[in-house]
Formats: C-alpha cells, sequence, structure tokens
C-alpha cells in the first residue's frame, strides 16, 4: 500500500511541461536572438575591409561567447584570406556546442555557405597558380627561342 502511496508524490505531467505563457516567451527570444544574428550578418557581408578591421580589434580581447562567434564570423568574412576563412570556420565549428539550438541552425548555415566559398575559392587559386606556371614556362621558352634565333643571326653574319 505504501509503494503505491508514493506514487502521487511523483510529479504530475503538468508541472513538468513548459506552460503556453513559457513557450511563447522562448519563442520570443528565440526570434530576437535571430534577428540581431541576421542583422549582424547583413552588416558583416556589406562591410568595408577597414570595418572589419575595427570590428576585429574591438571583439579581440572579449571572451564572451558572443563575441567570439562574431569574431570568428567576421574572420570567415567571403573577402578574407583563405587562412583566416579556414580558421574562422573551424573555431565556428568548435563554438557550435556551447550554442543554443536556433544559432547552432543559424551557424550551420553560416558554416556550409562559407566551407562552399572557400572551396570554389581554393579552386580559383589553385588554376591561377597554374596559369601563372603556364606563364613562367611560356617566357622560359620564349627566351630559349630568343637565344636560338640570337644564335642564328650570329652565324649568319659570319664570313
Amino acid at each position: 500500500m505504501s509503494l503505491l502511496s508514493g506514487c502521487s508524490l511523483l510529479p504530475s505531467s503538468s508541472l513538468t511541461e513548459p506552460s503556453d505563457q513559457a513557450v511563447a516567451k522562448r519563442l520570443e527570444f528565440a526570434n530576437k536572438e535571430m534577428q540581431v544574428r541576421l542583422q549582424y550578418s547583413d552588416w558583416l557581408l556589406a562591410s568595408h575591409p577597414q570595418q572589419r578591421v575595427q570590428e576585429r580589434q574591438r571583439l579581440k580581447g572579449a571572451s564572451d561567447l558572443e563575441s567570439r562567434v562574431s569574431l570568428a564570423m567576421v574572420n570567415t568574412h567571403p573577402s578574407e584570406s583563405v587562412a583566416s576563412r579556414r580558421a574562422g570556420l573551424d573555431q565556428l565549428k568548435a563554438l557550435l556546442p556551447e550554442l543554443g539550438l536556433d544559432a547552432q541552425a543559424f551557424l550551420r548555415s553560416w558554416i556550409a555557405l562559407g566551407e562552399e566559398l572557400l572551396a570554389r575559392d581554393s579552386r580559383r587559386d589553385d588554376q591561377s597558380q597554374e596559369v601563372q606556371r603556364l606563364r613562367r614556362q611560356i617566357e622560359q621558352l620564349s627566351a630559349i627561342d630568343e637565344q636560338l634565333n640570337q644564335r642564328k643571326l650570329n652565324r649568319g653574319a659570319l664570313p
């Protein structure tokens, strides 16, 4: 009998489920947080290099989570160097477990976009290096051709 009476001491399901008001507040907070993230990302994508330098300086000394996320985002701007972008993406991935689900979802999209741009730019860098290598070879071959032409001219000028 005492076993059954103990069941009444367990919390009822109505106490463990969040109220409609709590859910509404949580959704309102998540919506505001997402709006702030979207506004920051919009500003960041439209920013000039000097603005990013200033933002990086502002965020560098801060140790709070939001500042670390913002700094990593600044470092992943499409105009930043490949090395900076790679490091920023790695930092964002490392910070994901510390963030809420909504922030994680947003940053996963940001990371996916950054990785795609990085892959594209890496291919372009590889192609650019190949073009430069081929130009050097052409210049070397042109120099050799010029030397051969000079030798022919010099031989023809000999009596």
